[in-house]
């Protein structure tokens, strides 16, 4: 019996887990970057500078990043970025030209710029005409070094040191002849050769206005000489060619030019010697092929690149026009570099790496790594000896690998030197996923496992595993036990792929997983979670707990979907649908029992509705749905085009067959949508109301199918009303004091009072637009960034007259009850039904305010907690590279003009000050830069303090985690473990001598 105690308090201690806890220095600290070059594909490289390589996507028929980054050879570091561009927009083009030293660059806006190689710093930057298909290139002449830049119809050369203009500008219509009536002039390429004698040797096209054919002519002009030198005509084409397509290539000592026509036919025109032009279909090219979409130069002379779709091929040029599938032993090529010193061919085709030595196949050792599945964009030799090379592969994926080959007899050793994945740089939807313990869908699936972990054995060997690493680093099952093993499932749109990042442990911030989308998708999107649930207490119940995404691909008259384990990256299973019309809509379903839990609603320009997976299961779970959702199950489609708002009704026809009838519209004549937001789907709700400080209660208005729709119109139409007048008219006889240095009255531009961006408060299931306003001067052409938090509508937008970023801030309540409102006796008179369709109970009472933030935002979030009882914190992503949390009360609506009266001191609302300061304290990302994310996710842990953030969709992808209300549930920094674990031991050894003095005691007591 002595030894009863002991036994039992060791059982006790085995039946329980150590104690696992988090300390505060380790909070907010486990974050990772990851920067990319910005550019998601790589198209041009320059490596003649030691140890380092300059990359860029050069103009290929689209739109450009605008991205420029240097990389460490040995390890592909990041050593520089920088964004040549120097104007907004979704349309950017750029061009780069390189020197031993320095890099050029000219934008679409007209911005040249000259740059250090080494270090990225701009030497100088000159303006010429803007131009969506810019040229630049270096010129010597006599030892003095030029750059050259070409838009439109000017050519201006600039001094390359100074940037210095050298001359006039040179109109290349006035002195090669204006184009005739119905056609345009427009610069395609400049010919290097000549570039140390300074001349300006270039083609040009005569492209008609209806697209049908071009003219080519090579044009010679000299430095310090506007007239023209040499001119000569290089034959037509068919069609128009794109002018950032052209790429030269050099066969037999002269010059051959291939393009791409807008109608994705191939031209192919001699530029030196041999004068021809020949315009080819894509199936005179490859039978299977449709149409032309790029082409490429290779570092191979007499070699070209051409793609269609997701397929590229190599073809030999000859100097009189023919063009044939390059081919070695049968065998197609998709790329090719050569190793001019090691006589090395370096190829690849669809499905290996080949290397060739002098036309014979070598052997192959080592790391035989090939793209599975992707399109080469660019092999380039990045150093070449006489038994070394190292060759850059960029894929249209965005993955770049660094290959090294070293010589060893007739065979070659190939390792891969480092890889980067490119396309994180254009991330255009993140989902986050909880990866610390199964969710609640797999119970059901795998309680075989489950149970086998609840069993005696299994609790045994867990108790003596966390015995032994005791005292160890336990971070591990920390962050599982805390939930923060969470794996963010990436898509990008531009890339045509899907990463899995993993956030935590010492793998963070590496991709866990990837997978190809079809490249020939108009779209790509991730279904995740379920529609609205009936009751909005808590939120919008909209999320699962379910780790499996539904990938869905549009393509033309299908939709190719995946069903994958957002963890794992494991393919659960796939398949293609069938589609009557576009789809306008992606309706999320959860819960089937089939191969699929993670389903979808399509619906159709032509109204029809569409399940995907198309199976009996997911056809049971839209009836189950249906007769859950009594008062209807409701979508909208937002058409831009139209500038509208449809709300539509799914219904169930004859045959199970799935429709749709319109039961609202929300129309904006003569606006232009811009931007449209959305609720969090999963946020919770803590409390539906504020306490104010005289103890009466504010109601939040908590509608979960609000959306937030910002629209845009043109001045010329605008009608001010009668008070907008009226305002102006005052304005006008305002005579203020003219401060020093200001111009006259006719100079200055008057600020307009007649708002031109509306923000409309919609209400998708009716189609009812509950809240509406409008802001003057606003520039269209800048971001709008908006967010939905709870009763919180927050949005930003540049103002076009004071140049600043201002913060608009909406709050929609349902009205308040008085403190004596509500007591044992008396209660509020409210209903407890709520319905969209109804005008009245459907609007909101709205406050506003009108803020000043220091620097232009690019994205904005809300940090997300367990049960929402932590303060919410608004994220702001910004231009300066940093990314911030404030507290609601910096911009709460209620903020007084005046001095704050007693109750308002209470809930701690101060006066009203139009700047929101920037304090570095409040940056998550304190030193780091996170260059202009577009999107701000946050999602939750098993700790209520602490919340976790993701910023993206900019070159970098910032994760951290932050405590909104600082941790409350974390154990202080002077928390001692080995101080716990004396007290206790002591405490037990008391114990046990306490026990055996009582039986002793009990015992001497009992004798007599």
């Amino acid at each position: 019996m002595r030894f009863s105690f002991p036994l039992s308090a060791v059982a006790f201690l085995l039946m329980q887990p150590i104690a696992s806890a988090i300390h505060q220095e380790d909070a907010g600290v486990l974050d990772f970057l990851v920067s990319t070059s910005g550019h998601s594909v790589t198209q041009f490289v320059d490596a003649s500078l030691e140890g380092s390589i300059v990359t860029t996507d050069v103009p290929s028929g689209s739109p450009t990043s605008c991205f420029i980054a240097n990389r460490a050879v040995e390890d592909g570091s990041l050593m520089w970025r920088r964004n040549v561009c120097s104007a907004p927009g979704d349309e950017q083009n750029h061009d780069i030209a390189a020197t031993a030293d320095n890099i050029y660059t000219i934008d679409n806006d007209g911005s040249v710029r000259a740059w250090t190689k080494e270090t990225g710093h701009l030497i100088w930057d000159a303006r010429v005409q803007p131009s969506m298909s810019p040229k630049v290139w270096p010129v010597s002449k006599q030892g003095m070094q030029f750059v050259v830049a070409a838009s439109n119809e000017e050519v201006s050369i600039f001094h390359a040191e100074s940037g210095k203009l050298f001359d006039d500008r040179i109109n290349v219509a006035k002195v090669a002849g204006s184009a005739k009536a119905g056609e345009s002039l427009a610069w395609l390429v400049a010919l290097p050769d000549t570039m140390d004698s300074g001349k300006i040797q270039s083609i040009f096209s005569f492209v008609k206005e209806d697209g049908t054919s071009s003219k080519m002519i090579m044009v010679e002009l000299e430095v310090g000489n506007d007239t023209i030198v040499s001119q000569k005509s290089l034959g037509h084409a068919k069609g128009a060619i794109i002018a950032s397509s052209v790429k030269l290539q050099k066969v037999h000592d002269s010059w051959q030019a291939v393009a791409v026509t807008t109608d994705g036919n191939l031209v192919y025109f001699g530029v030196e010697g041999s004068n021809f032009a020949k315009t080819l279909s894509a199936s005179e090219l490859m039978p299977e092929w449709e149409v032309v979409s790029a082409v490429r130069s290779t570092e191979v002379p007499s070699i070209i690149s051409v793609q269609s779709g997701d397929q590229s091929a190599l073809f030999n040029v000859d100097g009189s026009g023919g063009l044939t599938p390059f081919e070695i032993e049968g065998a197609s090529f998709t790329a090719m570099a050569q190793c001019y010193e090691a006589q090395l061919d370096i190829g690849l085709t669809a499905d290996s790496l080949r290397v060739y030595r002098d036309g014979k196949p070598m052997t192959l050792e080592g790391d035989l790594f090939v793209p599975d599945g992707d399109v080469i964009e660019q092999l380039s030799i990045v150093s070449c000896s006489a038994d070394k090379a190292s060759a850059l592969l960029s894929t249209a994926s965005g993955t770049t690998t660094m290959l090294g080959f070293e010589l060893k007899g007739s065979s070659v050793d190939i390792k891969i030197g480092w890889s980067t994945e490119e396309g994180l740089g254009s991330i255009s939807s993140a989902v986050m996923l909880d990866a610390s313990h199964l969710g609640s869908d797999d119970l059901v699936e795998e309680e075989a496992a489950i149970m086998e972990k609840l069993s005696l054995p299994s609790r045994l060997s867990g108790q003596v595993s966390s015995i032994l690493s005791f005292g160890g680093n336990g971070n591990n099952r920390r962050d599982h036990n805390f939930g923060f093993v969470k794996v963010a499932a990436l898509l990008s749109q531009k890339a045509d792929r899907i990463w899995g990042l993993s956030t935590s442990g010492e793998d963070r911030g590496m991709v866990r997983w990837s997978l190809d989308l079809p490249k020939s998708a108009e779209w790509h999107t991730m279904v995740h979670g379920t529609t609205n649930s009936n009751s909005a207490i808590h939120g919008i119940n909209g999320g699962t707990h379910s780790r499996e995404i539904l990938v869905l691909s549009a393509l033309e008259g299908s939709v190719e979907w995946m069903c994958i384990d957002g963890t794992t990256g494991a393919v659960n299973a796939q398949d293609t649908v069938s589609i009557p019309s576009p789809v306008v809509q992606v309706i999320p379903m959860y819960g089937g029992a089939g191969g699929c839990r993670q389903a979808s609603l399509l619906l159709h320009d032509d109204k029809t509705l569409t399940p995907v997976p198309s199976d009996g299961a997911t056809m049971d779970l839209v009836g189950e749905q249906l007769q859950k959702s009594p008062n209807g199950l409701f979508t909208h489609f937002v058409d831009k085009k139209a500038s509208r708002v449809v709300s539509y009704q799914v219904i169930e026809g004859s045959n199970n067959a799935l429709g749709s009838i319109q039961v609202g519209q929300a129309t904006f004549a003569g606006e232009k949508i811009v931007k449209v937001g959305y609720p969090t789907r999963d946020e919770i709700v803590q409390s539906m109301s504020s306490v104010l400080g005289d103890d009466s209660l504010l109601l939040k208005y908590i509608n979960p199918h609000i959306a937030v729709v910002v629209t845009v119109s043109e001045a010329k139409e605008q009608t001010p009303t009668e008070i907008a007048t009226t305002i102006q008219k005052e304005e006008t006889k305002k005579k203020g004091r003219k401060p020093a240095g200001a111009g006259s009255a006719a100079e200055q531009t008057a600020p307009s009072i007649v708002p031109n961006m509306f923000i409309n408060v919609v209400d998708t299931v009716s189609g009812r637009v509950v809240h509406r306003a409008g802001h003057s001067n606003v520039d269209p052409s800048r971001k709008v960034t908006t967010l939905i938090s709870e009763n919180w509508i927050v949005y930003s937008f540049v103002n076009s007259v004071t140049r600043r970023t201002e913060l608009g801030v909406l709050t929609l309540h349902e009205g308040i009850i008085d403190k004596k409102g509500m007591t044992m006796f008396t209660s509020p008179q409210q209903t407890t039904s709520f319905s969209s369709f109804d005008a009245r109970e459907s609007k909101p009472v709205v406050l506003a305010k009108l803020y000043i933030y220091p620097s232009a935002i690019t994205a904005l979030g809300a940090t997300a907690t367990r049960g929402g009882i932590s303060n919410r914190k608004i994220l702001i992503a910004s231009t300066d590279g940093r990314v911030t949390a404030i507290d609601r009360s910096m911009i709460e609506t209620r903020r007084p003009m005046g001095e704050a009266k007693e109750t308002e001191k209470k809930e701690g609302l101060v006066p009203y000050r139009e700047l929101v300061p920037e304090v570095s304290l409040f940056a998550l990302s304190y030193n780091q830069t996170v260059e202009s994310p577009s999107s701000i996710i946050s999602t939750h842990t098993s700790l209520e303090s602490q919340s976790l953030v993701m910023a993206f969709g900019g070159p970098d992808l910032f994760f951290t985690r932050t405590s909104p209300s600082r941790g409350f549930d974390l154990l202080p920094d002077t928390f001692s473990r080995v101080l716990v674990f004396i007290v206790t031991t002591g405490l037990i050894v008391v114990l046990f001598v306490v026990k055996n003095i009582g039986s002793k005691k009990a015992l001497k007591q009992g004798w007599l």
